[in-house]
């Protein structure tokens, strides 16, 4: 019985990989940004990576990093989280036939849920023979644990990188001990054995009264635990609303149905947002990718041919065709 529960893990893991190729590279290139810059703003790969972990919340761990360098408030952390995540209520409501009856892996997929395994999870179904619990959960762990890899990565890598202003003064250097250069000694900075022990924040903005906003390692740990609560909250809360044994009103059902397709629309939007339509090159790179997805999806049926064709074509278009 043991055997036949490993073989089926394996041949799910076998099914779900190549699915997540597309992310897997999306992933790593985000994750290290996300990890430099947090290691810029003096929070090392310890910080990032606990972010990535508990929040997983991808543009909200970004938004984040300006209330980790600002005056302490984790009630505007949470808020801010709800409302950056909002979207997941909707992934929830969408998800509530195929994440039932999954047993012990539910608390996991509802946990993890973000843009990517949503996309993934709302148009893929098992291949014959393997599990839906096991084919979603590889799905779900996979994206996991590509974006704390590519975080953790982007964490180690930013020791190595000069962070600087213009160019000639150098924004940030680290000295030995991880404390940033030239803050030995001074407490406005946490320096010295209090500061440099949590290998604690950077200096935040000016301000107005005086010196610059700096948060203790207790203080980080509270604004990251408000940010997760809140896009945890988004997750969750569909699946409180309408429980396994609860049937849900018929037009949650419907919108169950309709908001799949409408969600995948609004990220398509929210991805071409900072195009610039009037200068060059008129968002052409943009427009031509996703008209090559829409092809080869009609043409194959296959998310993995359809997002790496896509994405491709894109980073072809504007490295050599629009540079």
């Amino acid at each position: 019985m043991e055997e036949t529960k490993t073989r089926g893990r394996r041949a799910a893991l076998r099914a779900a990989f190549p699915a997540t190729i597309p992310v897997l590279t999306g992933f790593l290139c985000l994750g290290v940004a996300y990890g430099v810059l947090m290691e810029s703003k003096g929070y090392g790969p310890e910080w990032s990576v606990l972010m990535s972990a508990v929040a997983f919340g991808g543009s909200m761990q970004f938004v984040a990093i300006t209330l980790l360098t600002t005056a302490f408030d984790p009630v505007q952390a949470f808020l801010l989280s709800v409302m950056v995540n909002a979207r997941h209520m909707f992934y929830g409501l969408s998800l509530l036939d195929k994440y039932k009856g999954l047993g012990k892996a539910r608390p996991f997929l509802i946990y993890v849920l973000c843009d990517e395994t949503f996309s993934l999870v709302s148009t893929l179904e098992p291949p014959e023979g393997v599990a839906r619990r096991d084919f979603y959960l590889w799905i779900s762990l996979l994206d996991y644990l590509y974006w704390i890899t590519g975080t953790a990565l982007g964490g180690l890598l930013g020791n190595f990188i000069t962070f600087r202003r213009g160019n000639r003064r150098p924004l940030r250097r680290r000295e030995p001990g991880g404390v940033p250069g030239g803050q030995h000694g001074d407490p406005r900075h946490g320096a010295g054995a209090g500061g440099s022990a949590g290998r604690a924040p950077a200096p935040g903005p000016e301000q107005r009264g005086g010196g610059p906003v700096t948060l203790t390692p207790f203080q980080t740990l509270v604004i990251i635990l408000a940010v997760a609560a809140g896009t945890q909250l988004t997750r969750w809360l569909p699946f409180w609303l309408f429980p396994e044994k609860k049937r849900p009103p018929a037009v949650v059902t419907y919108l169950g149905r309709a908001l799949p397709p409408a969600m995948m629309g609004l990220l398509v939007v929210y991805c071409l947002k900072s195009v610039s339509w009037l200068s060059a090159p008129h968002g052409a790179p943009e427009l031509i990718a996703i008209a090559a997805v829409a092809a080869l999806h009609m043409w194959r049926r296959n998310v993995l041919l359809s997002i790496a064709g896509g994405t491709v074509l894109y980073m072809v278009l504007v490295q050599a065709v629009f540079a």
